[in-house]
């Protein structure tokens, strides 16, 4: 039997941010007011305005392959810290909180957005961010049970943590036995890895080679 390949959804956040993470198992829900792109933050405030009097929380997750810039600007680049998780257990973790919304970003054109079926609304963005392949979770009511500004994940659905590549190998190392101190035993199969998108050396090597061939 071939066992299923993992749908993976990544969070970039601050290594700061790891421990409080690990110890509650909740993601942070921002205030979209706060976001750079105020497209994408007008656009979650109109429909907010138009769905009733709760101001929304929502985090982004990405199913894309990791780019430079999801470093630099999402994980502020040596501060930064990605959690991966399982796809469809996450989705599991989500659709018990009444509260919670969550789709995949549709990236379309201003003529694409206004055929949009309303309910799809919060979950589209400019065409030019299509890259991103952002999965987006959004809290639409309030709720008495947890935080408005976080929701809980299941141990299970955390299955990689990774280090920013701005780090040296003795620095990745120490940090790599900190988070190994605070996984404990319900996330002892979450692996602990270093990203390595500034340091390919087959990249390099292939440099080297090409350049030692003649002109």
């Amino acid at each position: 039997m071939v066992k299923a390949k993992i749908q993976w959804l990544k969070k970039y956040t601050k290594l700061e941010y790891l421990q409080l993470i690990l110890k509650e198992r909740q993601l942070h829900l921002g205030d979209p007011k706060d976001w750079l792109d105020k497209n994408d933050s007008k656009l979650i405030r109109l429909y907010s305005g138009a769905s009733g009097e709760f101001e929304m929380r929502a985090t982004c997750l990405a199913e894309a392959a990791d780019r430079f810039h999801f470093w630099a600007i999402f994980g502020e680049c040596e501060k930064g810290v990605c959690l991966w998780f399982d796809k469809a257990s996450l989705l599991g973790d989500i659709r018990k909180d009444q509260s919670l919304i969550a789709e995949n970003v549709q990236y379309l054109s201003s003529d694409g957005l206004r055929k949009l079926e309303r309910r799809f609304v919060p979950f589209a963005k400019r065409e030019q961010y299509q890259d991103e392949r952002e999965f987006r979770v959004l809290r639409v009511k309030p709720t008495q049970h947890v935080a408005a500004d976080k929701f809980e994940f299941s141990a299970f659905s955390l299955r990689r943590i990774y280090l920013n590549p701005w780090l040296s190998r003795i620095a990745a190392e120490r940090e790599k036995t900190k988070i190994s101190n605070l996984l404990g035993s319900e996330f002892r199969h979450v692996k602990v890895l270093q990203n390595r998108t500034l340091r390919q050396n087959s990249w390099i090597e292939a440099a080297k080679d090409a350049l030692s061939t003649s002109f």
